[in-house]
């Protein structure tokens, strides 16, 4: 039993005074990397140490020399100060306690450098209730401090929390004190760690240490111990010193230690060197496991670092997959926000669970706002993605995903991250309602989402909504989405969980309760705070491992925290079996044994503790037992999952196989329509249906209220707002023009006319049906629908659709309605506009902006041929036709795109600039060494506008409210076209201008000249670089910053020789072959085979070409990111060639795809990027992730797009060699096939998954993570028992009558014999009978005496116990051997004693 438990009573007092202060911080230095619990989850550690009086009493008054520093920190002689102090330190380590290690390390790092000095580590420690002396801290600080530097950074730092913590960190039960012990101050002054110190050093510790001795006596003592004059002492003898001349009663007493009345200088020396033994043994055990422990974490954040780098490529590759099937962005989000509702966290159907949406959700919302880890706000959350965050991508290394985040070029960009839903889905188009968003599939799905809220925010109190549902939305916006018969939520009956704090803190209570030490909270709200911080210190470490080493429970190497959760268990079993009688004997039981160890009767303890093992071995067997039926009932229910995984799959892969299949039509209940269901991707919407084949539609248009598709049969249907007829269902809807529809509906007028195209503005809607005829109908306000002047002598509208004849055009190619004005293209490329004038929005010019009632020419721009038209809300935007161009002849042929203008008419607060006439923008029109812009597509919105070039990329311009231009919210308005390079930026030649270099130069043909853009690879034109002839010469190019890579061109050199007898190639061949390399680190200096070596050893990518070519071009592969670029022959020559273009966009982050279509609404922009329609890439990108991650394969099957794939793959080859996977290019090992291979003999052990499946990368992870710990360098001192008062009695009575050589005699005979003197010694006196009954003497003295001499005892007895598990020398043994058989004997004397009394 622990010393420092002498009196019990002052002990719980102090603790509850003390444990108040002390702070409470959990980390787990594997978090995020393992993700899984078990041997990898480090534990929370807390300062301070429950059981010592010295953390919460002693306040040192000692002195530094030089400077009057305090040897303890300032905050321990705060105890000290008054109440209010106490209250405002308490208050702070409270917050303190709440605080993860992490942002208490920051707290302290005053300068924020990621690195704390020894003044932060100084002051953090006792903010976080950790007391010790100054020089100790230096020494913890030391030995965190690995690198030497004089700072340690927050792994460093969790070291030294976990050898300070007795509850979760070091599993030995050691905590600091606050006393300085000789050991520290030594260690302090011995800065060279020899374990010696001189004289000079030996004269500052004994004044450190405020020891007051003269000069003389220094010198005297220090001459005594340095037996063999080598000018130096160690530790032990300086000890010595410390016990002879220090104050040893004021030292027992600051340890809790009750002295005896009558004990003499020399016992209470023993007694404090037997103390100081304990502790320093138990800091060494501390400081070995906490080793241990750091180099436990090295080898799990080595492994970690290779899975993060796995994970993140998995990652990339599942995105690129889900790219490739297609994606929907959504900018601006609308005037209220309705197109960002909460996202779906399922997108499931009735039959079908839907696996992986949660990774696929972390994927999307970490692309569209970096940064943000809050995946419950809504879609764009409070406002747009959040700043870059600083960091250094050279500093951290380009695979870091916090650098991915930093420098994504979503960062300021409000984009919505609902339609994560819609990733995957082969989206090919929008539309865009005021309220409402739609999707259209190329399979024919429509998808819906947003809605507004209900404007009124409070019901008066007699009103219908006090006791009826409102529902999620408006009347109008579930017109839309087709949600009126959704019904109102299901009230649960509440029903009140237990929390996991509640949890924790009802098995603390049953654990403290069996200790004796409960006492009820002062507030509910801290009721785990307080059993934490209040009561478990109170709990003896010594006290829970004799409670499992009496039930038979092995308890080495682990915490107090670990040991008890096992007692909790055990607790529990233990009541419900043996009952709580039982429960509390056992407890009284251990009482008796902390009892007969501290009066050092260790057989009758024994004898107790195995009664209390008989008692609990049918209790072992029942867990035993329950275990084993765990271990198999998790096994039954992993492989009943995965088999319900697979079969559910099977059953939904045939069933949505046959709903695309089935063409047999399902009508509305009345009427001719076909039922048409809509899914949603936000829980506003309705839920996600299964796709029906009859019901597959080719495109969707949307107005302001209402909406329209075009089945694949060429009917149209409409539904929502009826009013003004703008539904065109005069003859559906009993007779009444102006009704609303909540479903789909067939407009019957257009029935026997197939609708090739439509468009839908405010109140108006229009089609062109086959043969190019031009149908419209609705309201007729403005002249909107260009029937004529009748609409300005009274206000009327037209619900059937009617035939819109064009002047001098038969046919129509596009139409396009807007809120008060249409426009169309008719088949010979003219535009034609009719509606509302106002603003210039008709293009007709500046003195013609009145109303066209209707169709009209726009003269002024006959001379171009027109494809497209778009009308906004107050503009219109025209588009020519876009046209193949050939220019060149022969070889030189080149074939490129032409056309694709953007005209522009309408007012300058829209457009940026006001255009009563079409006209274009300079930006876009053809620039010196520039083809001018072609733009494929556009649309004109509310007060914003968009166009799609025939690069793929997006320019949006206009009002940017909520960001809707795709730009960051902070810019109100962009007046000119720009492009939205979040989503894609052309390649862009990267090389030019750049900083290059070359291992040698031949004339004046320098580096610089691969950079200037020439390409005519004239060498006497000085179009040329050129070495001179060497080893392996080499031409590089630094980026000057990181690169997502697109390709690579080398252009050689051209001219030949003038001397006609050589080949006609010599030049151009010089340059063959040579390799050209990629990499993210500078390339090494020096020529020669070696350094090309290293060269390719580094480089992240790399191709070899060989063939003789004037033009080399490298599609470099997906996802490489790189800055310096290296040109190198592999032969001994000279190195020449004309130019290299690098061509790809800076950043780290590469495109997310060219933009296809692209819609402008009010407030908000919609883009898609479709699916690709090679099925090569949709197999490449497949292959590829699942190369990466078998997991990805069970994501993807899930798209139709991949479930070819799928059945043709699987999940992967399960005997593909490392290496040589497809992710694996250049020579290089992926991130995956690197992990397998630096780990391939942990992994060689790891089985297959259930039905011989690939392992998924997370339980890779897990197995790799479940290491086990290094071995323990530590072994325990052998120290001799110092000789105790009665030993020392009886020797002199032995030697006295002879008796003492005659056994040493005896002793060595029997050594001679080979026996055991200990055990012949023993046997002799139990044959004569003979004993002095010295340890009936010993019981008779005082109570001082015979704590001072069951103390001696104790280490004999120690000694005894584990003497199976250490080895001692021959004379060790022999030694101690005469004070053991003394003590047994003494032990069975009173045994027998107290029986016969009995």
């Amino acid at each position: 039993m622990d010393r420092l438990a002498t009196n019990e009573t002052n002990e719980a007092a102090k603790a509850i005074e003390g444990q108040k202060n002390e702070a409470e911080n959990k980390f787990d230095p594997s978090e995020g990397a393992r993700g899984v619990p078990g041997r990898g989850m480090t534990p929370d550690v807390r300062g301070g140490g429950g059981d010592s009086q010295a953390n919460r009493t002693a306040v040192s008054q000692r002195t530094i020399i030089g400077d009057g520093d305090s040897d303890v920190s300032d905050e321990d002689r705060d105890d000290e100060g008054d109440d209010g102090n106490n209250e405002d330190k308490n208050e702070l380590i409270g917050n303190l306690a709440k605080m993860d290690p992490m942002d208490v390390f920051k707290e302290f790092d005053t300068d924020n450098s990621g690195l704390i000095s020894f003044e932060e580590f100084r002051a953090m420690l006792p903010r976080l209730g950790i007391k010790m002396s100054v020089p100790k801290m230096l020494k913890y600080f030391r030995m965190c401090d690995a690198d030497g530097s004089g700072e340690i950074d927050f792994n460093e730092f969790k070291i030294a929390l976990f050898a300070c913590d007795p509850d979760s960190g070091n599993p030995v039960g050691f905590a600091p004190n606050a006393l300085l012990t000789p050991l520290d101050a030594f260690e302090m002054f011995d800065e060279d760690g020899t374990g010696k110190i001189d004289e000079d050093e030996f004269f500052f510790v004994l004044e450190y240490l405020g020891l007051s001795v003269s000069d003389e006596k220094q010198e005297q003592l220090f001459l005594q111990y340095d037996k063999d004059g080598s000018g130096f002492i160690d530790y032990e003898e300086f000890k010595q010193v410390w016990l002879r001349v220090g104050n040893t009663k004021k030292e027992l007493l600051d340890r809790g230690i009750a002295i005896p009345k009558f004990a003499t200088k020399a016992q209470l020396m023993t007694m404090l060197g037997q103390i100081l033994d304990e502790e320093e043994e138990k800091e060494r055990a501390a400081l070995a496991e906490a080793n241990r422990w750091r180099k436990w974490q090295d080898i799990i954040n080595s492994k970690g670092k290779f899975i993060a780098k796995a994970q993140r490529r998995a990652d990339v590759e599942l995105r690129s997959a889900l790219d490739a099937a297609g994606q929907v962005y959504v900018f601006g989000g609308g005037t209220y926000g309705q197109f960002d509702g909460f996202a779906k966290t399922d997108m499931s159907t009735k039959s079908y669970q839907q696996d992986g949406f949660d990774k696929m959700r972390q994927l999307w919302h970490r692309r569209v706002r970096p940064g943000d880890t809050d995946l419950t706000q809504k879609g764009k959350g409070a406002e747009a993605a959040p700043a870059p965050i600083d960091a250094d991508a050279g500093a951290l290394g380009i695979e870091d995903p916090r650098v991915e985040a930093a420098t994504s070029a979503f960062h300021g960009i409000n984009a919505a991250s609902n339609t994560c839903a819609l990733w995957g889905r082969r989206t090919k188009e929008v539309a865009v309602s005021d309220n409402v968003m739609f999707a259209l599939t190329d399979l024919g799905e429509i998808f819906a989402w947003g809605g507004t809220d209900h404007w009124w925010h409070e019901v008066e109190p007699d009103s219908y909504w006090q006791t009826n549902w409102r529902g999620d939305t408006t009347a109008r916006s579930k017109m839309l989405l087709m949600t009126q018969n959704k019904s109102a939520p299901e009230e649960e009956e509440p029903h009140k969980e237990d929390s996991p704090e509640d949890l924790e803190a009802d098995k603390l209570k049953l654990v403290v309760q069996y200790y004796g030490h409960w006492r009820p909270p002062p507030g509910a709200e801290n009721r785990l705070l307080y059993i934490k911080g209040d009561l478990m210190p109170l709990v003896k470490f010594e006290e829970v491992q004799l409670s499992l080493e009496v039930r038979g429970k092995p308890c080495t190497s682990m915490t107090k925290n670990e040991m008890v959760d096992i007692l909790h268990k055990d607790f529990v079993l233990e009541k419900k079996v043996l009952g709580e009688r039982a429960h509390r004997k056992i407890r009284e039981l251990e009482v008796e044994i902390m009892d007969l160890m501290k009066r050092k009767r260790n057989t009758m303890a024994n004898k107790i503790k195995l009664e209390v093992n008989d008692m609990w071995r049918p209790l072992k067997e029942i867990q035993a037992e329950e275990m084993a039926q765990e271990y198999a009932k998790n096994n039954i229910e992993r492989q009943a999952k995965y088999t319900k995984l697979e079969e559910g799959y099977e059953k939904w892969f045939s069933h949505i196989n046959q709903s695309r299949e089935g063409t047999l039509p399902i009508f509305t209940p009345r009427g001719n329509s076909y039922q048409m269901e809509i899914s949603g991707i936000t829980e506003r919407a309705s839920d996600v249906k299964t796709p029906r084949g009859y019901a597959s539609c080719v495109s969707i248009v949307a107005g302001a209220n209402h909406a329209g598709v075009i089945h694949q049969n060429g009917q149209m249907y409409m539904w929502g707002m009826g009013v003004s007829g703008r539904l065109g269902l005069d003859d559906t809807e009993a007779g009444n023009p102006r009704a609303d529809t909540n479903r789909p509906t067939l407009v019957q007028a257009l029935q026997g006319k197939p609708v090739i195209r439509a468009s839908a503005g405010y109140s108006h809607s229009a089609a062109i049906v086959s043969g190019g005829e031009l149908y419209i109908w609705g309201g007729a306000s403005s002249g909107k629908l260009g029937l004529g002047k009748l609409t300005t002598t009274q206000e009327c509208y037209c619900s059937v659709p009617t035939r819109l004849l064009i002047p001098n055009t038969r046919k129509v190619r596009r139409v396009s309605c807007g809120a008060n004005h249409s426009a169309c293209v008719g088949s010979g490329g003219e535009l034609f506009v009719w509606g509302c004038g106002d603003g210039g929005r008709l293009g007709l010019g500046r003195n013609n902006m009145v109303t066209q009632h209707s169709p009209v020419l726009v003269e002024n721009m006959t001379h171009e041929t027109f494809g497209n038209v778009s009308c906004g809300y107050f503009q219109t935007i025209a588009l020519t036709a876009v046209k193949d161009k050939v220019s060149g002849g022969g070889g030189a042929k080149m074939k490129s795109l032409s056309g694709g203008a953007c005209y522009v008419a309408g007012p300058a607060n829209v457009l940026g600039k006001f255009c009563p006439d079409f006209d274009d923008y300079p930006k876009l029109r053809a620039q010196p060494g520039q083809d001018a812009t072609v733009c494929r597509q556009v649309s004109a919105g509310f007060g914003h506008q968009a166009a799609v070039t025939s690069e793929g990329e997006l320019l949006c311009w206009g009002n940017n409210r909520n960001g809707c231009c795709g730009q960051s919210v902070e810019e109100l308005f962009i007046p000119e076209p720009s492009a939205v390079k979040c989503l894609y930026e052309a390649p862009k030649n990267l090389a030019m201008k750049k900083t290059c270099r070359q291992s040698s130069v031949y004339g004046d043909m320098d580096a610089f000249i691969a950079v200037e853009g020439s390409k005519e690879g004239v060498l006497t034109d000085g179009d040329c670089i050129h070495t001179q002839q060497d080893a392996q010469p080499w031409w590089e190019v630094d980026l000057g910053k990181y690169a997502v890579l697109n390709s690579i061109k080398l252009w050689n050199r051209t001219d030949e020789p003038p001397d006609m007898s050589m080949p006609r190639d010599k030049f151009s061949a010089r340059l063959f072959p040579c390799w050209v390399m990629i990499s993210t680190d500078p390339f090494p200096d020096g020529v020669g085979g070696d350094n090309l070596r290293k060269c390719l050893d580094m480089c992240v990518a790399r191709v070899r070409f060989a063939e003789i070519k004037r033009l080399s071009t490298w599609q470099v592969p997906e996802n490489i990111t790189g800055r310096y670029i290296r040109v190198q022959l592999e032969g001994f020559n000279f190195l020449h060639f004309s130019m290299l273009e690098v061509f790809g966009i800076f950043g780290i982050n590469r495109s997310v795809g060219r933009v296809n279509y692209a819609l402008a609404g009010k407030n908000v922009t919609a883009v898609v990027i479709r699916p690709s329609n090679d099925p090569r890439d949709v197999e490449n990108a497949y292959q590829r992730a699942i190369a990466a991650d078998s997991y990805n394969s069970d994501i993807l099957r899930q798209f139709e797009t991949f479930a070819l794939e799928y059945g043709k793959f699987g999940r992967g080859d399960s005997k593909q060699h490392v290496g040589m996977c497809i992710l694996c290019k250049g020579g290089q090992m992926c991130e995956t096939c690197n992990m397998r291979f630096e780990h391939r003999d942990e992994l060689a052990k790891m089985p297959l998954g259930p039905g011989g499946r690939l392992r998924r990368l997370e339980s890779i992870s897990a197995f790799l993570l479940d290491a086990d710990k290094p071995p323990l360098e530590y072994t325990p001192k052998v120290r001799e028992a110092p000789p105790s008062i009665t030993a020392s009695v009886g020797d002199g009575i032995k030697s006295f009558f002879g008796f003492g050589k005659k056994k040493k005699d005896d002793g060595d005979e029997e050594e001679e014999d080979g026996e055991s003197p200990k055990r012949k010694e023993k046997e002799k006196k139990k044959k004569k009978g003979f004993s002095f009954g010295f340890g009936k003497k010993k019981k008779k003295k005082g109570e001082g005496e015979e704590g001072e001499e069951g103390e001696e005892g104790e280490e004999g007895e120690e000694g005894e116990e584990e003497g199976d598990e250490e080895e001692y020398s021959d004379d060790e043994e022999e030694g101690s051997g005469e004070e053991e058989e003394e003590e047994e004997e003494s032990e069975d004397d009173e045994d027998a004693g107290e029986e016969k009394k009995a």
